[in-house]
């Protein structure tokens, strides 16, 4: 389901980052991340998702097109199911995200990281960046920005330092979003609301997301079941969807980003 617009500004930068994950185990899963920046908030979301939101707000869009990337953020493995809009309302996060069949957002201030200046640079998709370490979520976060760019935004919730983050990762490297396409905007960014989300606390999101995602299937709430459905795709994988929300079953397990 894609989001409908609530407010839209004119865009000005584009940041794609890969977004790794290491499991347990040692495997490291790879997805591809966009952040959108217009001039007074930012949008972080699952690439594959601004693709879909884009194509279904084009008014000459074709059927085909807008069900070839429906496809798409389905077979996505590595969906990146946070949407964070950076500094909306003002001086606030405000985080989008489900625990299937639920949807729920929350919201926080906009600086959520205490961040220590380090004097160490390198460089970052072509910009030389400065080092800070700080806090958040129950790890310590490691983030690379620009000064060159002189914008607070960032990767997730990697916000609130005097440059574009390029690049963050927790200090076990569990976690790593890296700048590999920074660019001028093509198009306005647009700030989405979805009319069944559920208003919740981050707190309370964190605790139930972090249990849930522990076993997905046997954690579904069954008075919440009206309707499953089990597509069939290409290579023998399968899609789930609960009430028409897509329950991804993460083949390496999910790694929380928030401890506590």
């Amino acid at each position: 389901m894609t989001m409908s617009a609530q407010h839209a500004a004119q865009g000005k930068y584009a940041c794609i980052y890969e977004y790794d994950v290491k499991s347990a185990d040692g495997n490291v899963d790879r997805g591809t991340t966009l952040l959108q920046i217009a001039d007074a908030f930012a949008v972080f979301t699952d690439y594959s998702a601004f693709q879909l939101d884009s194509v279904a707000r084009q008014p000459g869009a074709s059927e085909a097109q807008r069900k070839e990337l429906e496809e798409r953020v389905e077979r996505n493995d590595h969906f990146f199911d946070q949407t964070v809009y950076q500094n909306d309302p003002s001086n606030r996060l405000t985080v989008h995200s489900l625990i299937a069949p639920y949807r729920y957002t929350y919201e926080e201030k906009i600086n959520p990281i205490a961040w220590r200046l380090v004097d160490e640079e390198k460089e970052v998709c072509g910009y030389p960046c400065k080092k800070a370490t700080g806090t958040y979520g129950g790890r310590e976060w490691i983030a690379w920005y620009a000064p060159e760019v002189a914008i607070p935004f960032g990767p997730w919730k990697i916000v609130g330092l005097p440059g574009l983050v390029m690049a963050a990762e927790d200090a076990e490297g569990v976690h790593r979003f890296t700048a590999i396409q920074f660019r001028a905007a093509s198009g306005p960014v647009v700030m989405g609301e979805l009319p069944d989300e559920i208003k919740t606390t981050r707190e309370k999101f964190i605790e139930a997301k972090n249990r849930f995602e522990q076993n997905p299937m046997a954690n579904l709430p069954p008075e919440a079941l009206s309707d499953m459905t089990i597509r069939k795709r290409e290579g023998g994988q399968k899609s789930i969807f609960v009430n028409g929300v897509q329950l991804r079953m993460r083949a390496n397990g999910y790694t929380p980003l928030e401890v506590e």
